[in-house]
C-alpha cells in the first residue's frame, strides 16, 4: 500500500507526459504470503494491441512469488494513440516508479505490439540506461501482415516496410539491457519470419516454444518460469556489480 501511495504522489507532479486516451494504470498488490524482496527493480508489463492487463495474471503471480514486489501494468487504447505515444507514456511511468520505489532502474515486459513500445522507449525515448531487462513477447519486430486489416495510427506502424519500423531498426541498441525475445511456433499473427530482432548485441536470449500461440504464449508456464528466470539473473548481476564496484 505504501508503494501505491508514493507513486500515486509522484504522478501528481506537473510535469508529467500527456497520457494517451483511454489509457490507465494498474497498480497489483502484492500477496502476503509473497516474500517481497526489497533490492530488486520494479517491472512495468505493456499488453498488444486491442490487449489488456488480463493477460499478465500468470506471470505476476510468479514474480510476485519470486519476490518481486512492483508490479505496474500499462493499458491504453492503440487505436487511439500511435507506439511513440505510448512509448512516452511507458518513459514517464519508468521514471514515476524509480522515483517512487529509489530504484535505479526497472524491468519492461511487453507483448506484441507492447514490445514495439519497450523497444521504442529504449532505443529512441530516453530509457536505454535505466532498464535491466526488456522483454518481448510474440513481438512484430519487422512487421505482421495483418496489420493492414485493422485500423489506428499503431497497426499502420506495424505494417510491413513502415517507416516507424525501418526507422526503429537502424537505432542501436543501448548497452546495458539484457534482451529477452520470445516467440511462439504456434503463433498466425507474427510468423516465426518476421520475429527476428536483428541486433548484434551479445545480451540477447531467445527462447521458443514450438507449441504456444500469439494470446496464449504469455500465459504459458514455460515462458512465465523463463521470464522470471532471466529477471533474476539480472537482479543477481547487478547486485555482483555493485558488490565489486563497493
Amino acid at each position: 500500500m505504501q508503494f501505491r501511495q508514493c507513486l500515486r504522489q509522484c504522478l501528481r507532479s506537473s510535469n508529467a507526459a500527456p497520457v494517451p486516451d483511454c489509457a490507465a494504470i494498474r497498480y497489483w498488490e502484492r500477496a502476503d504470503r509473497c516474500r517481497v524482496r526489497d533490492d530488486v527493480a520494479p517491472v512495468l508489463f505493456v499488453h498488444g494491441y486491442a490487449g489488456n492487463d488480463h493477460i499478465w495474471a500468470p506471470l505476476r503471480a510468479a514474480l510476485a512469488d519470486a519476490g518481486f514486489g512492483q508490479l505496474i501494468a500499462l493499458r491504453y487504447n492503440a487505436f487511439r494513440n500511435d507506439i511513440h505515444q505510448i512509448a512516452d507514456w511507458l518513459v514517464e511511468q519508468t521514471h514515476r516508479s524509480m522515483q517512487a520505489t529509489g530504484a535505479d532502474g526497472v524491468h519492461l515486459i511487453g507483448h506484441s505490439m507492447g514490445g514495439l513500445v519497450v523497444r521504442d522507449a529504449v532505443q529512441a525515448r530516453g530509457l536505454g540506461g535505466f532498464v535491466a531487462t526488456a522483454v518481448t513477447i510474440a513481438t512484430p519486430h519487422v512487421g505482421t501482415a495483418l496489420a493492414r486489416l485493422v485500423p489506428g495510427p499503431a497497426a499502420r506502424q506495424m505494417r510491413p516496410g513502415s517507416d516507424f519500423l525501418a526507422e526503429l531498426g537502424n537505432r542501436p541498441v543501448p548497452d546495458g539491457t539484457r534482451w529477452v525475445v520470445i516467440h511462439g511456433g504456434a503463433d498466425r499473427v507474427v510468423p516465426e519470419c518476421t520475429e527476428l530482432f536483428r541486433t548484434p548485441s551479445p545480451t540477447v536470449v531467445r527462447l521458443r516454444l514450438d507449441a504456444a500461440g500469439h494470446g496464449s504464449i504469455a500465459r504459458h508456464p514455460a515462458v512465465v518460469a523463463g521470464i522470471v528466470t532471466e529477471l533474476l539473473k539480472s537482479e543477481d548481476a547487478a547486485m555482483q556489480r555493485f558488490s565489486l564496484a563497493a
